[in-house]
């Protein structure tokens, strides 16, 4: 097993510790209806729990403009059922976030974590159940 392998489980069990782990954070993707394009139906939505913390985010990134001085930043550890994209949500404690950037750590090879900035705002105010 390579070092990555050995620290994406070492991050996976920190982060499921009930110890450390947070509430509930959830990793929501919003699945298109699959009629026809004129009328493909009704979405549905697919809601994943992750293994993650969440915070403010870093001056880093604000000072980058990678994020705003109101985003927050999610620690997670990889989901095999997840491949995350910017255009799906995170729900922290019932409130739904968009994911604004996704940072990969590390940026090459296996994945330990995923970095997400995530922004509260007027596209999040939806129902999700």
């Amino acid at each position: 097993m390579a070092i990555y392998d050995e620290m994406q489980n070492l991050a996976n069990e920190i982060l499921s510790d009930p110890d450390f782990k947070q509430n509930t954070i959830e990793y929501v993707r919003t699945v298109p209806g699959s009629g026809p394009v004129d009328n493909p139906g009704p979405s549905s939505q697919v809601i994943t729990e992750l293994n993650a913390t969440a915070r403010g985010a870093q001056y880093k990134y604000v000072s980058t403009g990678l994020a705003a001085a109101s985003d927050l930043q999610v620690t997670s550890a990889i989901h095999p059922d997840i491949t995350p994209d910017v255009k799906d949500f995170i729900r922290i404690d019932g409130q739904l976030y968009k994911i604004q950037q996704i940072i990969p750590r590390p940026a090459a090879g296996t994945r330990v974590v995923w970095t997400f900035i995530v922004q509260r705002g007027q596209a999040t105010n939806r129902t999700v159940s």
